[in-house]
């Protein structure tokens, strides 16, 4: 029985440590919101090769000239919060729940909501 124990804690630990080295070894993957600076028109982008190419793919969805990245994010998640008032506030986060809870925080009121959300495949 202690045999058998000792047999199972070694897969257990080999295929964890197999996993994140796999894992290590895949591409990062980046994604970008972009918005107007009255929140009313934003445009987001997620799993592209690099920041750069994310940005500007997030500034294509927005679609007009005053749209402005507010938040990048690389194997995460980013979200973007806006008040009655059209305050705005956005972050990122390992998760879209953190993400979401951080950009209503930065909004700053307790009538935030969240306007748009996205997260890479890789977070």
């Amino acid at each position: 029985m202690k045999r058998l124990g000792i047999v199972t804690a070694l897969f257990v630990g080999t295929k964890i440590l197999i996993s994140n080295t796999v894992f290590a070894q895949l591409p990062d993957n980046y994604g970008a919101i972009a918005i107007t600076p009255d929140g009313k028109v934003w445009g987001y982008s997620f799993d592209y090769p690099s920041r750069e190419q994310a940005e500007k793919r997030a500034l294509e969805e927005c679609g007009t000239s005053t749209c402005q990245v507010q938040v990048w994010f690389k194997n995460a998640c980013g979200a973007v919060a806006k008040n009655t008032e059209g305050k705005l506030g956005w972050a990122w986060a390992d998760t879209e729940q953190q993400a979401q809870a951080q950009a209503v925080a930065a909004c700053g009121t307790g009538n935030c909501r969240i306007e748009t959300w996205v997260c890479t495949t890789r977070y």
